[in-house]
């Protein structure tokens, strides 16, 4: 019974070291929610567009885990602009946040034909 309770004891320590903010949080990134882009991230980025931004800090918003691209649809303050190449017009200082919503977060925000993930831009 004995390693029973071991084995319990470690995994509510592992526990409150994620949600107090230790190592198992810090594993998500140092830049917070991997599906937003805030102000904060985006301050003092180097990259003029928002595709080259998204290319160097989230390129899973691009390419799904087997590397290949995804079907990726832009939303500009709710209305659609075309696919990723559309980030390549929108400079970091007009950005005020984007979000990448998953195909099934998609469809049920903009479109239930809506075939791939949708990264939401909202301009300042």
């Amino acid at each position: 019974m004995r390693p029973v309770l071991q084995l319990c004891v470690a995994l509510l320590t592992t526990a409150g070291c994620a949600s107090a903010g230790g190592p198992v949080a810090e594993a998500v990134g140092t830049r917070g929610d991997s599906r937003s882009i805030t102000p904060a991230d985006l301050a003092g980025a180097t990259q003029m567009s928002l595709l080259d931004f998204v290319v160097a800090e989230r390129p899973n918003w691009l390419r799904g885990p087997d590397a290949r691209p995804l079907p990726v649809s832009v939303y500009v303050n709710d209305s659609r602009i075309g696919g990723a190449q559309a980030l390549r017009d929108i400079t970091l200082s007009q950005v005020a946040s984007a979000r990448f919503y998953d195909v099934a977060a998609a469809q049920a925000r903009y479109n239930a034909r809506v075939n791939g993930p949708v990264i939401a831009v909202t301009m300042k």
